[in-house]
């Protein structure tokens, strides 16, 4: 189908479809409500392949990308809900696909029609699961009778240390008889590690010995 048609439902002239074409190729305005809908030409084309319709008032026209390994071009645009005609321009003629909706605009002339509904609105997800993935416990969180700690409890200074921890080797220095070895340490200094800062030059040192069978290992970091 080709020839003049007016803007009201249907395509404009040749001579005005040439002057888009100089143009080069518009992309029509994406706004806020419209939806993503697919165009597709499913016949082989010459050259180029565009699609034109009243959700642009006729005068963009979008060109259609060949697929591939087919025949068929394709291509997606934004376009506002409603009630839309639309027609192909394959190697500059006006061409109406024959398996796709048709109507007839205000002046007779044959073109193809769609309607776009609006976007539904996502609904919200409901998470039945920790999001980071652990799993909730075999007990209910409403079991749970375990009485809050009292603020004050936060501002209390804290228990003494137990008398024990303060024997602990890198504090003892080696006896005169035993040359550099260190007496066998108490059990309960196993394991714990102690901090001395009493050292030149700004030093700290950080201690722990522990045990393996009869052997104990005193390890020092400065």
């Amino acid at each position: 189908a080709t020839g003049s048609k007016d803007k009201l439902g249907g395509s404009p002239s040749m001579p005005a479809m040439a002057g888009l074409a100089s143009g080069g190729e518009v992309q029509s305005p994406e706004l806020k409500c419209a939806v993503p809908v697919a165009f597709r030409w499913h016949h082989p084309a010459q050259r180029e392949v565009y699609v034109v319709g009243s959700f642009s008032n006729w005068q963009t026209k979008i060109r259609l990308t060949r697929e591939p390994d087919t025949d068929a071009y394709s291509t997606v645009v934004q376009i506002v809900p409603g009630i839309h005609q639309y027609k192909f321009i394959v190697d500059g003629e006006w061409r109406c696909a024959q398996d796709q909706p048709r109507c007839l605009d205000s002046v007779g002339n044959e073109n193809n029609c769609l309607e776009v509904e609006e976007a539904e609105a996502p609904e919200p997800e409901i998470l039945d699961q920790d999001p980071m993935g652990r799993e909730e416990p075999p007990s209910p969180r409403s079991s749970y009778n375990c009485q809050s700690v009292d603020p004050d409890e936060y501002i209390k200074d804290p228990p003494a240390m137990p008398p024990h921890l303060g024997f602990a080797l890198i504090n003892q220095p080696p006896k005169r008889d035993q040359g550099t070895l260190l007496p066998v340490p108490n059990h309960s200094t196993l394991n714990h590690g102690y901090l001395c800062r009493a050292l030149p030059e700004g030093l700290s040192a950080v201690g722990m010995t522990c045990r393996f069978r009869g052997k104990f290992v005193t390890t020092v970091f400065y």
